[in-house]
């Protein structure tokens, strides 16, 4: 490929990478895209991602791709390609290895795989640098092929692409941190609310396991369905600001006592709307007990004004609620609520929710085991 050509390429992945990663909060999808670009840009057979471990210090395999299963399970066996990784760590500048049976770094040393286990025979390798840290490698490897070496272009591009690669991990690494952090924060939450009353004891958490399995039944992407666990585990958070005495009553309840109730979604709504991008979990919370013909509650709405999330949250809502001992009702069995929910398609249920619903529950009873 002509200099011209190839500088031109590289040009366009590092603008693709750039604009896809810094797009992406997710290690896995940064990481398998970097990985893919990677190996496309330079004609390799494969590529491996590593991560610096906080507590060891130590880079630790974080994705492979162009290896077999056998041959990437090898390779976590085999210690992460520690000598390269120490190189790395040390000298944090990138490496190239044409011959690595004969190259000099490597011929006194035991290699950390050997030809029967991973067919290895060249490979460039380039540091992950935040502040003067090495924080990770990336590794980009061929099979003996003939006429096919690494170069010093190779070398450039890799590295200059690995300084976004770089900031794009952190950045992942760090959302997931703080969203991990998030969902422990609001699952003690929804806990303490649960546990005041026996009756309701880890309702929360089971509406969000009924609707996350209602919503990928119905073949929701990965982010919508991440809105609707989030929805359905917040869903009665708004009973925080309902008085105890109507809120564990065990007994149905009074006119203005329902009214007090039915307060819950909108208190629910204002308590999560004060959390940076809410917006995209509020209506679920807000919308759960909106019926579809219109004549549930807070708004009154009325078939697809209803959000998704609300619709899909209203089915694993009342399927717990069923199936759960109140003081006022013995529970339904699991098949006696989906008799129940059935019937209610179209005037309270969204038809689309409860197909989803029947469908997992004819094949993931376990999901609905109650």
């Amino acid at each position: 490929m002509k200099k011209s050509a190839r500088g031109r390429m590289a040009a366009d992945v590092l603008l693709a990478v750039s604009q896809k990663v810094s797009a992406s909060l997710k290690v896995a999808d940064v990481a398998g895209l970097i990985l893919e670009e990677s190996t496309r840009a330079l004609g390799a057979d494969h590529a491996s991602l590593f991560l610096r471990d906080g507590e060891n210090g130590r880079l630790m395999l974080e994705k492979a791709a162009g290896f077999s299963k056998d041959q990437l399970d090898n390779l976590r066996l085999l210690g992460s390609w520690e000598v390269i990784n120490e190189h790395l760590l040390v000298s944090k500048v990138p490496l190239i290895v044409n011959d690595l049976h004969h190259n000099k770094i490597f011929r006194k040393k035991v290699l950390p795989f050997a030809r029967e286990h991973l067919p290895i025979y060249s490979f460039i390798a380039t540091p992950l640098i935040k502040d003067d840290a090495v924080v990770g490698a990336l590794i980009v490897s061929n099979e003996k092929r003939p006429g096919h070496s690494f170069t010093r272009d190779d070398e450039r591009f890799l590295k200059t692409l690995s300084h976004h690669v770089a900031i794009a991990l952190l950045n992942a690494k760090l959302y997931e941190k703080l969203h991990s952090l998030f969902i422990s924060t609001v699952s003690s939450l929804t806990k303490a609310i649960d546990a005041k009353d026996r009756y309701t004891s880890g309702h929360s958490e089971r509406v969000m396991r009924y609707a996350v399995e209602i919503a990928a039944q119905m073949g929701i992407n990965t982010q919508a369905l991440e809105n609707v666990r989030l929805a359905a585990l917040l869903h009665d958070v708004g009973k925080i600001g309902v008085r105890e005495s109507i809120l564990y009553k065990p007994a149905r309840l009074l006119g203005y006592e329902k009214r007090q109730m039915n307060l819950h979604p909108h208190i629910g709504a204002r308590i999560v709307e004060s959390i940076d991008d809410s917006e995209k979990i509020v209506r679920g919370i807000l919308d759960h007990h909106e019926w579809f013909n219109g004549s549930g509650y807070p708004n009154r709405l009325k078939g697809t004004e209803i959000s998704l999330d609300g619709r899909i949250i209203a089915v694993a809502d009342t399927f717990d609620a069923l199936t759960t001992n109140r003081p006022y009702q013995k529970r339904y069995t699991g098949k006696e609520a989906l008799f129940v929910i059935r019937k209610g398609s179209s005037t309270q249920f969204d038809p689309r929710a409860v197909k989803a619903f029947m469908i997992s529950f004819s094949k993931h009873p376990d999901v609905w085991k109650v």
